[in-house]
C-alpha cells in the first residue's frame, strides 16, 4: 500500500470567461443517485491487510491486542507485527497502525530482553499498551477447552487490558495517571517463581509476591498446587493487578502499610466481586492459609452481618493495615469501597489521592465526600440493607 497522497493546486486560480456549450441549470441541480460505490478487496477482504505466511493463520488473529509478542517478534517476513500491508488496496488507517506496531518492536524487544537475561533462558513474553507478561504456563484448560501458551499469553494480555478499562470505568480516574506498563509474570516452576521474585519484586517467596508503587511487578505461580483452574488463577490476577493499579497511579504510593489497608485490599475484593461475584483471595500468607470467608459471597455475608448487629466496627477497619484485617473485615472493606464507588463516581478516585499522599483517613473522607466515619457507617449500612441479596 503506497503513502496516502494529495493533489494540491499550490496559487493557481482558474477562471473560464466563457462557455462554448450551455448547462442547463435543472442539470446542475441535480443530485447523485443511490450511494456511493464501494470497490471491495478480494486479497484481504478489505481489511487493509494480510496475516502474515509465516505464522499459523489462526494464530495472527491473536496479535491484534498486543504491540508485542516473542513468538513473532523474530519474523524476518513481518517484523513482528503477524500483519503484512495488502498491496492491492488503499486502507491508510490500517498503515499507520501496522507502521506504529513495527516502530516500537526493537524498543520493547530491548526492554523485555532484559527479563531473559535475568531468568538464563528466553522467556514467553508479551505487551500491551499498559502491561508486559511473562507467560511460562505451557497449557491450561479455560472452560472446556484446553489451550496452549501462546494463546493463553494473548488470553491472559488481553483479561488485563480488560480489567483496566474496567479500572479506569470505575474510578473515573486519568489513563495518564497510570504512566508505567504494569509488569506481571507468571511461572509453571516454584523454583522460577522464587528466583522471580527475588529478581523482579525484590522479595522471595513460592507464592504471589507484589512490588508495589512507582515501580510495579507481580508474580505467581500458576500450577495447579495454587491455582486449581483458570478462573482461580485469572481472579487472583484481577485482585493482585488492582493493588498494582492503585498503589502506581499518580501520586504512586502503597497505602497498605499506612493505614489504608481497607482502601487497598476493598478496592481489589471489588473487581473480584465485580468479575466474577467471588472474593477469595489476601495479600498475604497469614490470610490465604485460611478457607475463604463464607464461600467468597461477600455480600450476602455483609447483609446478614449488619442485620444481626454483628459488622466490625468501621472505625475501627479504617485503621488497619493491610496485614491486619481479619477475614470478616476484608468484607467490610470491600463493601465500603463498593459504597464510595456508586455514592459519588468519580469521587474514590479523589480520596485514592489524598490517601497516597498520606492525608489522614478522617480528614481524608471529611474532605472528598464530606462524611465523618461514623456518618460513613450509618450511610454504608442504610445502602448494604437496601441493596446487597439476602442470599
Amino acid at each position: 500500500m503506497g503513502a496516502p497522497w494529495t493533489l494540491a493546486l499550490s496559487g493557481a486560480f482558474f477562471l473560464c470567461a466563457s462557455l462554448a456549450f450551455h448547462v442547463a441549470p435543472s442539470a446542475t441541480a441535480q443530485a447523485p443517485v443511490g450511494p456511493p460505490q464501494v470497490v471491495a478487496c478480494k486479497s484481504c477482504k478489505s481489511t487493509g491487510m494480510l496475516v502474515c505466511p509465516e505464522h499459523p493463520k489462526e494464530e495472527c488473529p491473536w496479535e491484534k491486542g498486543a504491540e508485542f509478542c516473542s513468538y513473532v517478534a523474530d519474523c524476518s517476513v513481518c517484523k513482528g507485527a503477524a500483519f503484512l500491508d495488502c498491496k492491492d488496496c488503499e486502507n491508510p488507517p490500517v498503515e499507520k497502525e501496522l507502521a506504529a506496531k513495527l516502530a516500537q518492536q526493537d524498543g520493547l524487544r530491548v526492554a523485555l530482553e532484559k527479563y531473559d537475561a535475568e531468568m538464563g533462558r528466553k522467556l514467553r513474553k508479551a505487551a500491551s499498551k499498559h502491561f508486559t507478561l511473562v507467560w511460562e504456563i505451557d497449557s491450561l484448560k479455560v472452560e472446556k477447552r484446553s489451550l496452549g501458551a501462546h494463546e493463553l499469553t494473548h488470553l491472559y494480555l488481553d483479561r488485563l487490558e480488560q480489567l483496566f478499562a474496567l479500572y479506569i470505568d470505575a474510578l473515573k480516574a486519568r489513563p495518564g495517571d497510570i504512566v508505567k506498563r504494569q509488569k506481571v509474570f507468571v511461572w509453571w516452576l516454584p523454583g522460577d517463581q522464587e528466583e522471580a521474585t527475588l529478581r523482579f519484586c525484590q522479595q522471595g517467596s513460592r507464592n504471589g509476591v507484589k512490588l508495589m508503587g512507582s515501580e510495579s511487578a507481580y508474580s505467581v505461580c500458576g500450577n495447579r498446587q495454587f491455582f486449581t483452574t483458570d478462573e482461580r488463577l485469572h481472579r487472583n490476577i484481577v485482585h493482585s493487578v488492582t493493588h498494582l493499579l492503585f498503589a502506581h497511579e499518580a501520586p504512586s504510593q502503597w497505602i497498605g502499610n499506612l493505614k489504608g489497608g481497607w482502601a487497598d485490599e476493598g478496592l481489589a475484593h471489588y473487581f473480584e466481586d465485580r468479575i466474577f461475584g467471588i472474593c477469595d483471595n489476601y495479600c498475604y500468607e497469614e490470610q490465604n492459609s485460611n478457607a475463604d470467608f463464607k464461600g467468597g459471597k461477600y455480600k450476602v455475608a455483609m447483609r446478614k452481618m449488619i442485620a444481626e448487629g454483628k459488622s466490625p466496627p468501621l472505625s475501627d477497619v479504617l485503621q488497619r493495615n493491610t496485614d491486619q484485617l481479619e477475614l470478616p473485615e476484608h468484607a467490610v472493606a470491600m463493601s465500603v469501597v463498593d459504597y464510595l464507588l456508586q455514592r459519588e463516581p468519580g469521587k474514590f478516585d479523589q480520596l485514592g489521592k489524598r490517601l497516597r499522599t498520606k492525608v489522614p483517613v478522617r480528614e481524608a473522607l471529611e474532605t472528598t465526600f464530606g462524611l465523618s466515619p461514623l456518618e460513613l457507617e450509618s450511610a454504608w449500612k442504610a445502602w448494604v440493607l437496601e441493596t446487597y441479596p439476602k442470599q
